[in-house]
């Protein structure tokens, strides 16, 4: 979070997105505590996020991380919400 306790305007009208894990949960509870805190800098959170719970078991013996068809999914819906939102939220920042 030091980036966002440091830097203000460059936040300002800008959309994000959260990728959490964890474990049964996969790590909702600190996004959902992180989005009250970046609409305080102005910011846009999407209501779409990236869960991986049980992280451990996507964890291979290379130590490479191993998705599956859900969190593709999940990280694709994100990534078009959040090229959607930057491109509505552009002209806030000229």
């Amino acid at each position: 979070m030091n980036a966002l306790d440091f830097v203000y305007k460059e936040w300002n009208y800008k959309p994000c997105g959260f990728v959490s894990y964890g474990g049964v949960s996969g790590g909702l509870r600190a996004a959902q505590a992180a989005k009250l805190q970046v609409t305080t800098l102005k910011m846009m959170p999407m209501a779409e996020g990236v869960a991986v719970p049980m992280v451990a078991k996507h964890i291979q013996d290379n130590g490479e991380f191993a998705s599956n068809e859900l969190i593709d999914a999940s990280a694709t819906t994100l990534l078009d919400e959040l090229l959607r939102w930057a491109t509505a939220l552009k002209t806030m920042r000229a």
